[in-house]
């Protein structure tokens, strides 16, 4: 059987009931955190032009906008949100993705919902077998599809959300593989967008055109039935050129599942996830000793050498780029002794004090074996002082607390809901399996 055939297999017979309840725990914890995102990100100014975009090409109004007050089009409203969910890099991340799952799960799952009127379960269902899919098809193909600058969130990305609408549409196992077949031709995304209002477009794209998969197959569209394996297929177009086994992508589907291990990591700070060991140590640092940026000669972070190439802006030059710097994120730290919202704005980014300490934080890469990250500040009185982090907050083996996610929450939905709406909306989400209509969430958060 091939590979493709066996990943629609498990799409299409993998039930609610199948999945252990842990499953569903941590699946609930993403959707509450990749909400809480979308809420905050109609903020932003991505969240914005994609609104009103969508709003000005009108469309059936099937699906939800999230806190834009309208309806569109099942795919139209997968892509506002998912771009909404992107718009402060503030939500999850998966190992083997080497990108982010929910942005561009959720928002297909949320509008082919609300389209068909599905239940709780049904949603959760979707989600968690359209996040094994992709998350096995990452680490079938490995890091050359990374390091080729593909951009993992958008490419994985458009699968997942395929195989999430195919399962919520209930699809059989031709259309499913047609489906996927589809996805595949739509999938794309470049790395070097990072720091720009596309990075979160490409989440957006990715569930628009997972859901525009999943329709067009149950209509009848064709595509390649073996598109993971093909000469010309998945695993071949996009492993840069890589060695890689397709075969790992059908190897312990749903054993466990990937959502449990190697798990999903939350992000307590809302720029790209590779800064965030380096946050901890010098946040760490800050409040054990006292740290003053004018107190600062050097700040030193060691990680890999794969960390530079993710973090590409040493000079930013506003908000979004700053999100992928490490320059700026040691910079902030300091002056403001904290990260949150209110550190990436364009106005401190570009503040002289910020731009002045960019060129004090350096990288070291240290050569062979496994390390820790760490930061070492060099004060100008001659004291050097060091702090490692192995796992950071909201990494699956340092975890949120539901008190610490729940906040989160409450902190970004409260830029559009009121205390009243955002509890009842934390409430729902906490007991999603019994919500029998998905369209009671939508309609609140609308």
């Amino acid at each position: 059987m091939s590979a493709t055939e066996i990943v629609a297999n498990f799409i299409v017979d993998t039930s609610y009931e199948q999945i252990p309840s842990d499953v569903i725990k941590l699946a609930k914890r993403s959707i509450l955190d990749g909400l809480g995102c979308m809420l905050a990100g109609t903020n932003e100014a991505a969240g914005r032009i994609v609104t009103q975009y969508v709003k000005e090409m009108g469309g059936n109004p099937e699906a939800s906008v999230i806190g834009g007050g309208f309806k569109t089009s099942t795919p139209q409203a997968a892509l506002a949100n998912g771009t909404m969910g992107h718009a402060l890099d503030y939500d999850d991340v998966a190992v083997n993705w080497l990108g982010h799952p929910t942005v561009a799960l959720l928002p297909a799952v949320l509008a082919i919902g609300e389209r068909e009127r599905l239940s709780g379960r049904e949603s959760l269902e979707g989600y968690i077998i359209g996040f094994e899919v992709a998350a096995k098809l990452g680490a079938a193909i490995g890091m050359g599809h990374y390091a080729w600058g593909w951009h993992a969130t958008a490419t994985l990305g458009t699968i997942g959300a395929a195989a999430a609408a195919a399962k919520m549409l209930r699809l059989g196992v031709h259309q499913t593989k047609m489906a996927l077949g589809i996805a595949t031709s739509l999938a794309g995304g470049s790395r070097q967008n990072f720091g720009t209002m596309t990075k979160p477009f490409h989440a957006g794209s990715a569930s628009r055109n997972g859901t525009v998969a999943a329709l067009l197959a149950k209509r009848g569209f064709t595509a390649d039935e073996a598109i993971l394996e093909s000469p010309m297929g998945f695993g071949k177009l996009f492993s840069g050129g890589a060695d890689y086994d397709i075969a790992n992508a059908t190897k312990g589907l749903g054993a466990p599942f990937e959502i449990l291990s190697p798990g999903v990591n939350m992000k307590l700070y809302p720029c790209c996830y590779l800064t965030h060991r380096c946050i901890d140590a010098i946040l760490h640092l800050i409040r054990e000793y006292g740290i003053k940026a004018e107190d600062v000669e050097l700040v030193e972070c060691r990680t890999s050498d794969f960390v530079p190439q993710v973090l590409i802006h040493s000079q930013p030059r506003d908000a979004l780029e700053g999100k992928f710097s490490m320059q700026y994120c040691m910079a902030i730290a300091l002056l403001d002794g904290q990260i949150g919202l209110n550190q990436f704005t364009d106005e401190k980014v570009i503040d002289p004090k910020a731009q002045e300490l960019l060129s004090r934080v350096s990288f070291v890469h240290p050569e062979g074996g496994s390390f820790n990250e760490a930061v070492t500040v060099k004060l100008k009185d001659g004291r050097e002082l060091c702090h490692e982090v192995a796992s950071p907050k909201g990494d699956p083996q340092n975890p949120m607390t539901d008190e610490e996610l729940a906040a989160k929450y409450r902190d970004c939905a409260g830029i559009v809901l009121s205390p009243e709406e955002t509890q009842n909306s934390l409430d729902m989400i906490s007991h999603l399996e019994d919500l029998e209509d998905i369209t009671e969430l939508l309609d609140l958060l609308r």
